[in-house]
């Protein structure tokens, strides 16, 4: 449970809270409003009080085991369920009566205490995959404060110039209309991450006629989101194809003259320096917030020698190499979970 970001009340509402929802380790929380689900079993001491959350008691008389319960709400039995009762627009809801109406298998305790701990070690797994990604993106962080230090103090002395000085060319992308039909895939915005990967699900496209060659990236492109919420924009990353593809006007290409490295450029920028400089320059129109081609081209950095900076390439690489080798195995350790899941609630387990 993570308490960084809650609100504070009054000793006397806590009080009068807890009268009706007195909330103990062992229980089960339940979000009923907005992002319906996220079960949580309460693994502290620590008091406090909730809202708008539906809370689960268990104890030795129940016949249910809360480790056993928690693993249904996340099953696609329960979510099935509370799918077709949940109700609301923009803000969907469930009410405390349909989860009290939830249908539930249930066999016996020392059953359901089995087959929760056969989904514990098997959602284990997942979490430790899951855990060894987040280490690799903090292991290129920690790569590229090892090799080139802290850019604003520049503590090793190198030049400072401009990205545009970097750069071979820069360009804005198409702004054709994208279709889930088309010839050619164009990236936009949603197809960099805020960690500085190209994520290449969701694509939408062009036609053939339409993807001009001003229009597409290629292998060791910059590819910066221009436009965006002031939180998210200026996310950066390095396309490495292998095929071309379009790019949308939200996005724009950044070509590195042949003694530069892209990944460096994408380093600093998906640095917390680069990030805290993106967001101390960014014009915010109408909610939304704009770093254009040319500020882009303005942002100062120390230029390492080329040969650290292709030390560095390599290394991305490596490291990217084998995050993708673990979420292939997270896939596959997800769809396990899932068909471990579906026979702990059908019964063949």
């Amino acid at each position: 449970m993570d308490f960084s970001e809650c609100n504070f009340i009054t000793e006397d509402d806590h009080n009068n809270f807890s009268k009706r929802s007195f909330v103990e380790k062992g229980d089960i929380l339940y979000a009923m409003i907005g992002t319906i689900g996220n079960p949580v079993i309460v693994d502290t001491d620590k008091i406090f009080s909730i809202k708008n959350v539906a809370l689960f008691k268990f104890n030795q008389k129940d016949k249910i085991y809360n480790r056993y319960f928690y693993h249904f709400l996340n099953s696609d039995v329960a979510l099935k369920q509370l799918s077709q009762l949940s109700r609301g627009g923009t803000q969907k809801f469930v009410s405390l009566g349909n989860l009290r109406n939830l249908k539930i298998p249930l066999p016996p305790l020392e059953e359901q205490r089995r087959i929760a701990s056969i989904l514990d070690k098997a959602d284990q797994i997942r979490q430790k995959r899951q855990q060894a990604i987040a280490k690799l993106d903090e292991l290129l962080q920690a790569t590229f404060i090892d090799m080139f230090g802290d850019p604003i103090k520049n503590e090793k002395g190198w030049k400072i110039g401009k990205i545009g000085d970097m750069l071979e060319s820069v360009k804005y992308g198409s702004s054709d209309k994208a279709t889930l039909d088309g010839e050619v895939p164009i990236l936009r915005m949603n197809n960099i991450t805020y960690s500085g990967e190209m994520y290449l699900a969701d694509l939408k496209y062009i036609t053939a006629d339409q993807a001009d060659e001003k229009y597409l990236v290629k292998q060791g492109d910059i590819l910066f989101n221009r436009t965006n919420s002031k939180e998210l924009v200026g996310k950066t990353a390095v396309y490495n194809g292998p095929e071309p593809m379009a790019y949308a006007g939200y996005l724009v290409r950044g070509r590195t003259l042949p003694e530069y490295m892209p990944e460096y450029i994408s380093g600093f920028l998906n640095s917390s320096w680069g990030k805290s400089t993106l967001q101390s320059m960014c014009k915010s129109i109408i909610g939304m917030a704009n770093i254009n081609a040319k500020e882009f081209q303005s942002i100062r950095l120390p230029i390492p020698p080329s040969d650290l900076q292709k030390q560095f390439t390599k290394k991305v690489h490596a490291i990217r190499d084998h995050k993708l080798k673990l979420e292939k195995q997270l896939v596959q350790n997800n769809e396990l979970f899932k068909a471990l899941q579906q026979k702990a609630f059908n019964g063949t387990l």
